[in-house]
């Protein structure tokens, strides 16, 4: 079996919908177009997104204040979670912003996404905080920073 053909690139206007489809497949609360086309066109945010064949697999999305980036959302299609795609897209927006000058990442992610926290972690996300019951019904968020 041969790999798919893969890239990251910076997400665009026509990319809303695919980006649409792994928040609805996968986040109880998805975020609206409005605000996903927000992360593509405002310059303090920034949107990746990993195509696989041609098709949006994964996505990331963050925001920028001064030299400091807080990450929003990282998705990966159900169908192409375990590949690798959720990494290679997260490691590629952390080094476009250490290029572009950040210095200090932030993230929260719920307590139980074990893999997740795996990959912050072994990115090099240390913890250094919860927030309790931030998503609701019992579920808390682990706070992680980052120095690039």
């Amino acid at each position: 079996m041969t790999d798919p053909e893969f890239k990251i690139r910076n997400a665009e206007l026509s990319d809303i919908g695919s980006i649409m489809a792994l928040e609805e497949g996968s986040i109880v609360h998805p975020w609206s177009s409005k605000d996903i086309a927000s992360l593509i066109t405002d310059q303090n945010k920034k949107c990746l997104v990993a195509e696989a064949n041609g098709e949006v697999v994964c996505y990331v999305g963050a925001e920028t204040v001064l030299d400091e980036c807080n990450i929003g959302n990282i998705v990966t299609a159900v169908d192409h979670r375990g590949k690798g795609y959720g990494a290679k897209v997260f490691n590629g927006l952390l080094n476009d912003l250490k290029d572009g000058g950040i210095a200090k990442v932030f993230l929260e992610v719920e307590h139980d996404n074990i893999p997740a926290i795996s990959l912050y972690e072994k990115s090099g996300f240390t913890r250094y905080g919860y927030r309790r019951d931030y998503y609701g019904q019992g579920k808390d968020a682990v706070l992680m920073t980052k120095e690039l």
